[in-house]
């Protein structure tokens, strides 16, 4: 089974916590986001580098980046006859 953690997004510092623990120093910065197995956060966070580079990210934004990953691995996941979209 995959160890899911929980994902944090400050958009005043512009950094990302991936953690186990949502009381964390200066949680109160930080937004929560979501809940992203290992591989799924390494996707993630590559995904925030190439799309943003170093510009500024919007919570809002980052939500968004999250939500499509989210319904991208569900439908991975669940593939069927060797297609991913029909």
């Amino acid at each position: 089974m995959f160890n899911y953690k929980m994902v944090f997004w400050s958009e005043y510092k512009q950094r990302i916590r991936y953690t186990n623990f949502s009381n964390f120093e200066d949680c109160e910065s930080y937004s929560y986001i979501g809940r992203l197995s290992s591989g799924e956060f390494d996707i993630f966070l590559e995904a925030l580098f190439i799309i943003y580079e170093d510009n500024y990210i919007s919570r809002e934004e980052v939500q968004h980046l999250y939500d499509e990953l989210r319904i991208f691995c569900i439908d991975f996941k669940n593939l069927k006859n060797g297609s991913l979209y029909e």
